[in-house]
């Protein structure tokens, strides 16, 4: 195995193992839960379409101008044109 093959995979590989690890010990905790449970609290589905409309809006017009952006920072794309060098005819 080559070093730079070696280099690349032993973060990749301790990684894994770490996040396994992880993964089973949170696994095997137990949840305990003090009192009762915090009461919902009640929303009006005005607000709430609201406030969603606007958030999705916001997102809408950050993302149209992140795209713009980049867009602009691409070269334009070059055009080929094909051409067909032998004519067939049946």
């Amino acid at each position: 195995m080559s070093t730079v093959t070696r280099n690349r995979l032993a973060p990749l590989v301790a990684g894994l193992f770490v996040s396994l690890l992880a993964q089973q010990a949170s696994a095997t905790e137990e949840i305990v839960v003090y009192g009762s449970a915090p009461s919902a609290v009640k929303v009006d589905p005005a607000v709430f379409r609201a406030e969603i409309d606007n958030y999705v809006r916001t997102l809408s017009s950050e993302l149209r101008i992140t795209l713009d952006h980049d867009l602009k920072r691409m070269p334009a794309p070059k055009l080929e044109l094909a051409s067909n060098t032998t004519s067939t005819r049946g």
